[in-house]
């Protein structure tokens, strides 16, 4: 007993039906992860978008930074990649609507051709910001994600 082991057994079980207990002094490693920071961020966007979308419409592909595009329910995932590519690409710096999220503490901006982004309360400073600062952010945002298009997520139901 005692030591520096790293595995130690208890003295023998005080009654026959008793187990050995062996305890581990030190854990296995820890296997290689994105930093906890964007793994954070994302999960905390998907979750929000997830909250945000009306689950009528449970097809879509989520940008790294908000932006989003719904799909008609039976488009495949390779379908929906490719199209939201070309969509955001032929994106013309459209005006943006805002909405209140009721759910999430975040606002949608959307365009009328379908391109929405969330705007977090993060972004907007954490003040009331008015409509137009927050499509301004919307806008910023669609345009970050036409210049550097990173799909972070592409949500199809279950089967």
């Amino acid at each position: 007993m005692g030591g520096c082991d790293s595995t130690q057994k208890t003295a023998q079980p005080a009654a026959q039906n008793e187990p050995v207990v062996v305890i581990e002094a030190s854990p296995e490693p820890l296997k290689e992860v994105l930093p906890e920071e964007k793994t954070d961020a994302h999960k905390k966007l998907i979750f929000n978008t997830k909250l945000s979308v009306s689950p009528e419409r449970p097809n879509w592909v989520l940008f790294s930074n908000g932006t989003h595009l719904l799909f008609p329910v039976g488009t495949t995932k390779e379908d929906m990649r490719k199209t939201s590519l070309g969509l955001l690409q032929r994106y013309n710096n459209e005006s943006f609507k805002v909405r209140k999220s009721p759910i999430v503490k975040g606002w949608v901006a959307r365009t009328p051709k379908g391109i929405y982004n969330y705007v977090s309360l993060v972004q907007a400073s954490s003040r009331l910001a008015t409509n137009k600062e927050l499509a301004s952010i919307g806008k910023q945002n669609v345009m970050k994600d036409k210049a550097n298009p990173v799909i972070i997520h592409i949500n199809i139901p279950k089967q």
